[in-house]
């Protein structure tokens, strides 16, 4: 049983009444991938919540009735939406989106008007503060649902050199990071960079514009640099055009692609003769580490959900639905959003994304583990995979966040 639908309180009840929430998220352009997931995970949680009956606030009971809407990798688009959604229909909350500068852009409407967002950026860590997520603060309504970036840069960065070491007969000391130049670029690669510098890597930084299809030019200095490793980050979908052009140049002796899931690597039966790894946000599909992830994981896609290169960031979305029931419940209202953000700030809920209970700090911000998985060389479907725990403290050099 996945964890939203062990939420419903009376199994069979007719429900009386509806909360509206919302799903602002990409179905069409370049962040499709991710976008689809949010819009994928948030329909399974709200299926399983009101096919189960519903759930009970303060003795009525109320369904979920969700509203989806395209930003079509558009930020204009997304302050749109996020406009109509909180504006004309009145939401309650708010899942997305899966661009930095769009999700700072919704926080502008959804925090004025008292509306719950839910948002895996991890780059808002720049902007959630104990001070602005207090009662009165500017952010007090947002949420972030994916770790503080240097807690996934270091255990990224430690899954992948301690899986690549045997492969590579010996300990990898020079790292060259490929990264899309946009703002959730720069602020990934700042943080990712310092964790690799604090696992004894020399590292070099090469940005590439966003929609580059031609990675020829870039990667040819790339290789003058000759290093051990490259990662290449962060939208899978340009991972995977930059990561064939690599090899067919011979970049380097071993590869790390960011967001790429294993089960897409079997699914197209790619091989390669070198050592690559790869990492899922949160926890990989095509090799999932506990069965509550399995059992997830197959429910999603028999809802019809692609099994895409970021399927698996689906999980940074729908425990929230759960987690966001359980407040109202919690709270007994379902319109004062004041008490349920406070249920929320003090709740332990056990999702699927973690084994253990999840829960926000003091800036409203989660933290669990991150999946790194080896690829065998010449192999499509051998895997070894590691779930690496965050480190407690930032790198030297990073101000955390």
């Amino acid at each position: 049983m996945v964890a939203a639908a062990a939420l419903v309180a009376a199994t069979g009840a007719k429900a009386e009444d509806t909360v509206k929430i919302g799903v602002n998220a990409a179905l069409t352009g370049t962040f499709v991938s991710a976008g689809n997931t949010i819009h994928n995970g948030v329909k399974l949680a709200v299926k399983q919540i009101n096919d189960a009956g519903g759930f009970v606030v303060n003795g009525k009971t109320y369904k979920l009735e969700p509203i989806y809407r395209d930003n079509r990798t558009d930020v204009n688009t997304a302050i749109a939406n996020a406009r109509e959604l909180v504006d004309d229909i009145g939401v309650k909350a708010i899942w997305g989106t899966e661009s930095h500068d769009f999700s700072i852009a919704m926080t502008k409407i959804t925090n004025p008007a008292k509306v719950i967002q839910f948002t895996g950026n991890s780059s808002l860590g720049c902007c959630l503060t104990e001070d602005s997520t207090k009662p009165g603060g500017a952010l007090h309504y947002t949420f972030q649902t994916e770790p503080q970036e240097f807690q996934r840069s270091g255990s990224t960065a430690k899954g992948v050199l301690t899986l690549l070491e045997p492969l590579l007969g010996y300990k990898p000391k020079t790292s060259v990071v490929f990264v899309q130049d946009d703002a959730g670029g720069q602020y990934l690669s700042s943080h990712y960079e310092l964790a690799l510098k604090a696992n004894g890597q020399q590292t070099d930084l090469i940005r590439y514009p966003p929609e580059t299809k031609d990675f020829t030019p870039l990667l040819t200095r790339v290789k003058a640099n000759k290093p051990d490793v490259v990662h290449i980050w962060y939208n899978g979908d340009y991972v995977m055009i930059a990561y064939p052009q690599a090899v067919q140049l011979n970049v380097a002796p071993s590869y790390f692609l960011f967001g790429v899931d294993p089960g897409v690597w079997k699914e197209r039966n790619l091989k390669s003769t070198v050592p690559i790894t790869l990492s899922c946000v949160p926890v990989c599909w095509g090799a999932p580490p506990f069965q509550g992830a399995k059992d997830y994981f197959d429910q999603y896609f028999a809802l019809g959900a692609p099994k895409g290169v970021q399927s698996s960031v689906s999980l940074l979305y729908y425990d929230y639905v759960g987690m966001f029931v359980k407040a109202m419940q919690a709270a007994g209202t379902v319109d004062d959003t004041d008490k349920i953000v406070a249920e929320l700030e003090k709740m332990k809920y056990q999702g699927v994304v973690s084994q253990v209970p999840l829960y926000f700090n003091d800036k409203h911000q989660v933290t669990f583990a991150t999946e790194v998985c080896l690829v065998m060389p010449n192999t499509s479907d051998q895997f070894k995979c590691a779930v690496e725990q965050p480190p407690e403290t930032p790198p030297p050099g990073d101000p955390g966040g």
